[in-house]
Formats: structure tokens, sequence, C-alpha cells
């Protein structure tokens, strides 16, 4: 079906709305006074839609001017630096709704399979490619109370591909704006209160308002405009999101067609995440397919209700041809081609960080030797280090050789635990990670370091370069 809905055109070739007086004037017909009618997409239908948006950001992002903070160094230690920033994001995927996984937000679940899903990000005149791997093409959708969550049922995603599909007014979450009762022209009401957290991705909520109205019906479409804010945090830093659009819905095919969703965020510089001062608008076009491209019985019914924590779990691939598993509370703070640093966040709140870096290889079956490893450690630490604690090797069944050194000191007044760990290949390769945790957060920390160690594979030259394109 190929129905053509309200819509103009953009220099781009985006369907999108300006406005509702504009629709009028495209739509080129009056209102009509009847009897209230439904207007809802249920969460049983099994129709395929085909979906197109288009993503436009512009604003300005805040940094740390010290990309790397020092063992027991505060975000708030280190002064922001203002970077402009463009994104233009392409988006084309195949939808179809799967079975609830619970109430409220967790019922809005969806298969989705991407034919295209890139984004030209432009960051002080420097301009990046994101893009989809091909081998990461099927994505599960799933509400959440603090955004949408995607994953792959085929391969373990990184962190750049989250990133890519986590889109302002993601089609999936624009249903739980929808009214629950019939509406006639003027009608108003208020989301449920879960709605504006998972269309923003926003986490612990201060302050929210949100209303939708119907602004005009016609014999096709319900338009429906949207306007409303949230204050809260997100990745630890505080945030203010305002958010105004249209939908239109049509009557015939009892489904979201088009929308226009525009949203404002004012966010402080973060643990994790930069500040940023930017407005994303997002347009969508949403049709019922001709074909189901996949998204058959079969291949909805393998999707679990709860995917396990190895499906959600997120692989980061370093520039020194190896990989390695995180969980999602791992955040990707810095990396050059010398170091990786990843942070670790609960509940908002700093835990932990990771640096990543090579090792100067040995010869093939050797390994840097134990005592210079722990000389090193002592020399890196400097007036820091005050012990080590333990110092052992971690059996594997792979034919690397870990070893692991505890240390103990202190890092400006704080009581400090850092977890050294050398990893060597069988072909001498080698590479090291250290993982500061505050004292008293070790037992927080809960085991991090080891499960993500033990996950870490040596590429050939071959994988590694899948690897770096993949996901």
């Amino acid at each position: 079906m190929n129905r053509q809905g309200p819509k103009f055109y953009n220099k781009c070739g985006v369907p999108s709305f300006v406005a509702a007086a504009l629709l009028a004037l495209v739509l080129d017909v009056s209102p009509l006074a009847a009897e209230p009618i439904s207007v809802s997409e249920p969460a049983t239908d099994q129709r395929v839609f085909s979906v197109r948006a288009r993503l436009q950001v512009s604003g300005n992002i805040e940094t740390s001017s010290q990309p790397v903070a020092a063992a027991g160094q505060k975000p708030d230690d280190q002064k922001p630096t203002g970077l402009k920033l463009n994104v233009d994001g392409k988006f084309s995927f195949l939808e179809r709704r799967l079975a609830a996984g619970g109430q409220d937000a967790d019922a809005f679940r969806a298969l989705r399979r991407y034919q295209l899903a890139e984004a030209e990000i432009t960051i002080d005149g420097q301009k990046t490619i994101n893009q989809l791997p091909s081998n990461a093409r099927q994505i599960v959708a799933e509400g959440t109370g603090t955004g949408i969550r995607v994953w792959s049922p085929d391969t373990r995603m990184s962190y750049l591909a989250v990133e890519l599909l986590r889109s302002p007014g993601d089609s999936l979450a624009l249903a739980s704006l929808l009214p629950t009762i019939p509406v006639e022209q003027g009608t108003s009401w208020e989301p449920p209160y879960w709605t504006l957290p998972m269309l923003t991705g926003i986490e612990a909520v201060s302050k929210t308002t949100l209303k939708c109205s119907v602004s005009k019906i016609d014999q096709q479409y319900v338009v429906i405009q949207v306007s409303g804010g949230v204050e809260g945090a997100t990745l630890g830093a505080f945030a203010n999101i305002t958010i105004d659009g249209q939908i239109a819905f049509d009557r015939k095919g009892n489904h979201i067609r088009q929308a226009k969703i525009t949203q404002t965020e004012k966010r402080t510089v973060g643990a994790v995440s930069p500040g940023m001062n930017v407005t994303a608008t997002v347009y969508i076009d949403r049709q019922i397919s001709g074909v189901k491209g996949g998204l058959t019985d079969s291949a909805t019914d393998a999707i679990p209700i709860s995917p396990e924590a190895d499906q959600l779990a997120l692989g980061f691939s370093c520039p020194w041809n190896l990989t390695f598993a995180c969980d999602r509370d791992w955040h990707v703070f810095h990396q050059t081609k010398d170091v990786a640093v990843l942070r670790y966040l609960r509940n908002g709140s700093l835990i932990a960080q990771c640096n990543v870096s090579p090792v100067p290889q040995a010869a093939a079956g050797s390994h840097t030797a134990e005592p210079q490893f722990q000389s090193d450690i002592q020399t890196a630490l400097g007036s820091q280090f005050r012990k080590i604690e333990k110092a052992e090797q971690i059996p594997t069944t792979d034919g690397r050789w870990l070893y692991r050194v505890t240390a103990t000191g202190v890092a400006r007044n704080v009581p400090m635990h850092w977890f050294y760990y050398l990893c060597a290949a069988p072909d001498g390769r080698q590479v090291a990670f250290v993982y500061a945790v505050e004292s008293k957060l070790v037992e927080q920390f809960g085991g991090q370091d080891i499960a993500q160690v033990r996950s870490l594979q040596f590429l050939s030259a071959t994988k590694a370069t899948a690897a770096r394109t993949g996901p």
C-alpha cells in the first residue's frame, strides 16, 4: 500500500508537518463535526509497516577540556569546552509488533529489519559517519521507563550502533501518545507518566508535563498536537527537555501515518556524557508494507519476552585487534590510538573507570615478567601507591595468559583500589586493563572487572577489520 498522507516535503525530500495551519492547506478540506472516534493501535496488531525517518540535530555540546580524569578526580574539576554539533540521520526499516513484555512502557515491543540506518555527525567542523553494520540489521526495539532499548538477536551490538538507533521521537514510542478513549475535535488528554521518559530517554524524572489534543479531524486523518517537557537526570547529568510536534493518524488504515517531533534538550556535563544545548527534529513517514521482509510469524515467535544478559551486552572493539563485552552500565568515555577509557555508572553515580591500553609485544608464547609488571604499576601510581594487596594468575581455556594485581592507595585523600590486568595472546600480543574504584565502592562494583577481562578476544587482522566495521 502506498497511499499518500498529508505532508510537506522539505529540501531533503522528507515528508513532514510544519504547522497545523500548513497541514490544513495541504489537506485542503474542512474539519468534520462527527461523533467521537477511536484513535489507537493495539499491541496485538500483526501488520508489517514500512517506516522512513529523517533526524536533524543542531546546537552545541560541551566536553571536558581534560578528556581523561586522573584517579580520584571528579568531572566537576574539569572546565567544559563548547563545540558546534550537527547531525543528519536517515533511517528506513520494516517493523512488526511483538507480544507485550508487561504493562505500561513494557507493552511496546517490535521487531525491525533495517534497510538503512546512518548518521552524518559534524562536531566542530570534523565529520564522521555512523552506519549500522550489515550483520546487525534485525533489531528488537522495546519500550522501557528510560527510553527505547534496542538489541540484536543475531549479534552483539556496539555502543555506536545503539546510539545510532536511539533517536528522539521513535515511531514505537509515538504509539504511546495515542488516546485510550474516543476523541472529537478539540479533545485533549494527558498521556501516562511513563510516556515522556520512554519518548525522551530521561532516566530519573523530577518534573514532567505532557499534553495531547486533537487539532483537526477530516474524513481520512486525525491530527494530534503534542507538547510537553520533562526535567530530571540521564547518565548522571541534569537534563531539561521540551517536545513539540504533530501526529497524523490514518482513520481508514487505523495507524499513525506521519509525524514531526521536535525535541530541545539542555543537559549539563556528566561523568560519561557531554553537556548539550541542542534541538533535534525527526520526520516520520509510516505505511502498511506490501511485503513482510523476513518479519514472519516464525521470526517474531523466536524473540524472547525477556532477553538474556548476554544478548543485551555490548561489544567494544579496540584499534589493537581485540574486542571484549560490557554490560550497558559501562559507557565509552574517551578513545585514542593509545588508550580507551570506559566508565561504569549505576543509578547515575560513577562507580569505576577502566583504562585499556596496548603493551609492547613479547615473543610468541611469552609475556612481560610478573615482577616487571608490578614495578610498572608502582611507577604509574607514584605517590598514590601504598601496597600490592594481591597478585595472581587467572586460569584461561583459550591459551591466553592472564595476570591480575590488586593495588591500594590514596588519590586526593580518597582511599582507592586499582585492579590491574596483563593479558597476553599465544602469539605475544599484550594489552593491559586498569580499573580504578574508590575503596568504599568495591563491593558495589561487584567484580565487573574479571567478567569483562574474561570476555577479551584477540582477533586476527581479518576479524579485527570486521569488528571495527561491524557492531
